[in-house]
């Protein structure tokens, strides 16, 4: 499915500019996913969804700062906000552009794909924000049962990352504070639920977490498979390696994807994760069976940060003689970063290691929040959500009955429930399937 694009601001603004529209192929006219949009100079954007389909929100002071557009195999496209006349359909034609091989530049067979990735590694330290830094955000989580959607939430959030991506053996865990939040009912048939928690979609941050990931790879026994050089192309006026890799562990199972490297300073911009846990004997009941990843990084002041996280499981489960067939959604899209002059978040300003659906102490909904947001609504992609999840009654009303529940009246408990398969949290990104709360 597709995402919710949302760029949130989370200081009060005299007045904000609103840009939707659609990200297009310019040759074929096809729609191009997932392409960064955001002002030039300024950590701040958004990104297109699977259907191409963008609704940009920015403070008004940025008027007279110029829109910047990129994607991988394409050309950047750049205009001035203040000669943008329609906002509300304005449509954005990026033009592919292909590697033409000259004398002066790196050539495909000067590095191996081996050494591409040793040096992507080791030059993190120089490439990535390495100090403490703030995120704000936009979060989803959505699933599935039986092909029906039953659940649905979204959150503004902020991110709170003490450490960066400095290579360190015992790195903590970022901080996540919740400063929106909307939430349907929950009305799966089965006796469980389901989720992946905002602090594990994180943990999939390769890059920020690689000593995690070495333990991992090595606890797990994965042995590489293959890793090589597939093409080189353009992103954001570098030239990127495109690289293909595949693992296989009988403990963990087949990874497999694809990471794009700038050819200039080695620094990762996309890395692709399917995982499948589908061997002999690797049949767990309620652990994912299939899942991926897709994360995209940024750059702000000549570091980069993670920029988007687009993540998904599918789960089958066995309960009473019933076969639930499920499958989970999350995104999370950082939209501003701060490095400097921010308030780090305490402890007690921190959420819990579970799902937002069950955050109650913040359930709070704000209609004039989310009423200049409105491409979940128009979206075709979305058209299936709303349709399942209005079956019963509309979403708004959801929103408000439970934005009314009270951490001192509401039933679920206020730590993490303990997983069915302790084994298997570390998986990329990890989920659990716990007994349901209550309906």
């Amino acid at each position: 499915m597709t995402m919710l694009v949302l760029a949130i601001s989370y200081q009060v603004q005299a007045q904000e500019i609103i840009i939707t529209g659609k990200v297009i192929d310019q040759s074929s006219r096809e729609v191009v996913p997932f392409a960064n949009i955001g002002i030039k100079g300024h950590a701040i954007g958004t990104v297109s969804n699977e259907n191409g389909e963008f609704e940009f929100h920015f403070p008004e002071k940025h008027l007279n700062d110029s829109l910047f557009v990129s994607c991988i195999g394409y050309g950047n496209y750049g205009t001035a906000v203040s000669e943008i006349k329609d906002r509300q359909a304005f449509n954005i034609y990026l033009t592919s552009k292909e590697y033409v091989l000259e004398a002066v530049v790196v050539r495909p067979d000067d590095w191996t794909a081996e050494e591409i990735i040793e040096k992507a590694i080791k030059k993190i330290p120089e490439n990535y924000i390495t100090g403490a830094s703030l995120m704000d955000g936009f979060y989803r989580e959505y699933f599935k049962e039986n092909d029906k959607y039953v659940a649905f939430a979204e959150a503004a959030v902020s991110i709170y990352d003490e450490a960066g991506y400095e290579y360190e053996k015992r790195k903590a865990q970022e901080a996540i504070k919740i400063n929106q939040l909307r939430v349907s009912d929950i009305c799966n048939e089965g006796d469980y639920v389901l989720y992946i928690d905002i602090n594990y979609a994180l943990r999939s941050n390769l890059i920020r977490n690689q000593y995690f990931w070495k333990k991992f790879a090595k606890r797990g026994k994965l042995e590489l498979q293959t890793l090589a050089m597939d093409s080189i192309s353009y992103y954001d006026d570098h030239m990127v390696y495109c690289l293909s890799y595949k693992t296989l562990s009988k403990r963990k199972g087949e990874y497999s994807g694809r990471i794009f490297v700038r050819t200039s300073d080695f620094g990762v911009v996309r890395v692709e994760i399917n995982a499948s846990n589908l061997l002999k004997g690797r049949e767990i009941n309620g652990a994912p069976q299939e899942s991926k990843a897709v994360l995209t990084y940024k750059e702000y002041k000549g570091k980069m940060y993670l920029g988007y996280i687009n993540a998904s499981h599918d789960v089958e489960y066995h309960l009473a003689g019933k076969k639930y067939t499920l499958s989970f959604n999350s995104e999370l899209l950082i939209n501003d970063v701060k490095t400097e002059r921010f308030k780090p978040l305490m402890a007690n300003d921190r959420i819990q290691e579970v799902s937002i659906f069950y955050q109650p102490r913040y359930r709070t909904y704000q209609p004039a929040f989310w009423k200049d947001y409105n491409l979940f609504a128009s979206s075709e992609a979305n058209a299936q959500i709303i349709a399942d999840l209005e079956a019963r009654r509309p979403l708004e009303k959801q929103f408000r009955a439970n934005g009314k529940l009270k951490a001192e009246f509401q039933r679920f408990p206020l730590t993490a429930p303990k997983p069915v398969d302790a084994s298997n949290n570390d998986s990329v990104p990890s989920s659990r399937l716990v007994p349901r709360f209550g309906k």
